[in-house]
């Protein structure tokens, strides 16, 4: 039997932010100092727990206890390159010569070296929308997963994904006297799943989970602006480079109410990663039948992803 539906939610509680800033000031915190200060990293609050996200894969997932935080990271993204990446086997044992696997974090080490082995798991879409949010501080929030059935979190296994409808990331938009949150799905140009039926019944399914999760999409983002909000505080703190003024204001206005948040029912499509003979052939043709579908200002098309900001959800297509 399927587990209750658990209600969409986006919240620490000031407790819980408190215990996340006073593990940055331990010593033994370097590792959240050196996450926070890192440009290449996305912090994504979840329910009551924060995913710290690089190039797609979620390298540190922070958990809160009564009075500490405890963070897991999978084992894969702490294999270490040896010197010697053979393991010889001798009668029946792997004679290991060299450590193989993070046991003590290195403060200027352990996260380049965590971030090199979380690359080879990043294919090309989580290097495209990466290099989209990258630019893009509008970008609030990534992975937003929506379940049919019972609770899985956002960086559950390939297998429970087919019990969830997960949207690529979420964006703030200025619209009239307040925002639009706007959610995109992204594909690159490779994926099949942009020439058939598939992308369509994708943008229904989610277009269905934002009609019925409106009211509570929007009080959960209203949280998350005020998290990314204490976020830049405490990069600040520490004196790392916070936010831009115009960021802040709007994080500022959006998580204490003072503007209008529209959460925009129908999801809009991102595609990139095609050369300008595939944006002349094949592409030309399934542009136009997209747009017949879900219209020009719900398609947003460039060859390279990193020219996606300034222009989001305006129907332009680039090479």
């Amino acid at each position: 039997m399927d587990a209750p539906i658990k209600p969409f939610t986006r919240h620490i509680s000031e407790k819980q932010m408190e215990l996340l800033k006073a593990t940055a000031a331990r010593p033994d915190g370097a590792w959240l100092r050196e996450a926070l200060a890192d440009p290449d990293l996305l912090f994504a609050l979840r329910d009551g727990r924060v995913d710290v996200y690089f190039r797609g894969q979620v390298i540190y997932s922070i958990e809160f206890g009564t009075d500490k935080i405890a963070t897991y990271t999978h084992v894969k993204y702490l294999v270490l390159d040896g010197p010697a990446p053979y393991i010889k086997m001798q009668d029946g044992t792997f004679a290991y010569k060299h450590a193989h696997l993070h046991d003590v974090y290195r403060d200027g080490v352990s996260l380049g070296q965590i971030k090199s082995a979380a690359k080879v798991y990043a294919g090309a879409e989580s290097q495209g929308i990466y290099k989209a949010i990258k630019r893009d501080p509008s970008i609030i929030d990534v992975e937003i997963a929506f379940t049919r059935s019972n609770e899985i979190v956002e960086h559950s296994s390939q297998e429970k994904q087919r019990t969830q409808d997960r949207v690529d990331m979420v964006r703030l938009t200025p619209a009239g006297d307040g925002y639009d949150l706007v959610f995109w799905e992204a594909k690159d140009y490779s994926n099949k799943d942009v020439f058939n039926d598939k992308i369509f019944n994708q943008l229904t399914a989610y277009a269905k989970q934002l009609e019925m999760k409106a009211t509570v999409l929007n009080e959960a983002y209203r949280n998350v602006c005020q998290f990314h909000l204490d976020l830049h505080r405490l990069r600040e703190s520490l004196g790392f480079a916070g936010a831009a003024a115009s960021q802040i204001e709007m994080l500022d206005n959006v998580a204490r109410g003072r503007c209008p948040l529209r959460i925009v029912r129908k999801p809009s499509l991102f595609v990139f990663g095609f050369d300008n003979d595939q944006k002349n052939g094949r592409w030309k043709v399934r542009k136009q039948e997209i747009e017949a579908v879900i219209g020009g200002e719900r398609l947003r098309a460039v060859g390279n992803p990193t020219d996606w900001l300034g222009s989001a959800g305006k129907g332009r297509e680039e090479a």
